[in-house]
């Protein structure tokens, strides 16, 4: 694991995005697939927008680009603005005229009616494309990792979950209301977020410094879910002055993160 220490998140963004953009270009030129694993959350905005101008500035082939998101709510409508699936769109699908057919979600809609056949049809996926050649990853207030709260079992696969109370929470804002935030939600769980071949995660804020700290301090521990991936052969963590502990960077990184 590399805890990667940086003044301002723009590092970091400019970073991961380089590496993603170098990633495309790798497998445009060998006519393979690239399989990325995205997190939705404040956090990831920059970082979108990063690779949105670099893949402008020097095109690159992203046809063979499939990607899978770790979790969406359940309760809400199909094309609702709140949903990941719109967040995605707006930031990064829309910007880069994705195919819609190669930009994968877990179904919500059928999670609430069949939540097994929901989760094992999203699993399935995962598998038959190769698995996730780079998963980005943020991290909640609470510690959660996607939507593995505290708690999650260590080898879950994608399932359905109750969100915890400081999740609604920070997710209120884009809601209304804390009565408007879905109870559930259905997320990829640690074993295939582990499974992953790179993963790279990014903490920003002081809001962070609590949950990282408490993570990267601990041996595996169902309570920190982040502690469970410190023994991946290739995790890179990004975290700015506020999530180390350090002096304040502002306000950013302190909404929702999957």
């Amino acid at each position: 694991m590399d805890l990667i220490s940086v003044k301002q998140s723009e590092q970091a963004n400019r970073e991961i995005a380089g590496e993603l953009h170098g990633l495309l270009a790798e497998r445009a030129a060998e006519g393979r697939p690239l399989v990325l694993g995205l997190a939705t959350g404040n956090t990831m905005v920059k970082l979108y927008a990063e690779l949105v101008g670099l893949l402008r500035d020097e095109p690159v082939d992203h046809s063979h680009l499939l990607t899978f998101n770790l979790d969406e709510y359940l309760g809400l409508e199909a094309g609702d603005p709140r949903s990941f699936q719109s967040f995605m769109v707006e930031h990064l699908f829309g910007p880069l005229d994705l195919d819609p057919g190669r930009c994968h979600f877990p179904d919500a809609q059928l999670a609430v009616r069949d939540p097994k056949a929901a989760c094992r049809a999203y699993s399935r996926l995962i598998q038959e494309a190769g698995g996730i050649d780079l998963q980005l990853l943020g991290l909640g207030r609470n510690g959660h990792v996607a939507f593995n709260e505290p708690g999650s079992p260590v080898d879950g696969m994608t399932r359905v979950v109750p969100l915890h109370l400081f999740t609604r929470q920070d997710a209120a804002p884009n809601f209304g209301s804390l009565d408007e935030v879905p109870e559930r939600a259905i997320t990829m769980g640690l074993a295939e977020i582990q499974a992953a071949r790179r993963l790279r995660l990014l903490a920003f804020g002081k809001s962070k410094a609590g949950a990282l700290a408490e993570a990267l301090g601990a041996g595996p521990d169902v309570q920190r879910p982040l502690s469970s991936l410190l023994r991946h052969p290739d995790l890179k963590i990004w975290a700015d002055a506020g999530a180390n502990g350090q002096e304040s960077s502002g306000s950013e990184g302190s909404g929702r993160e999957h």
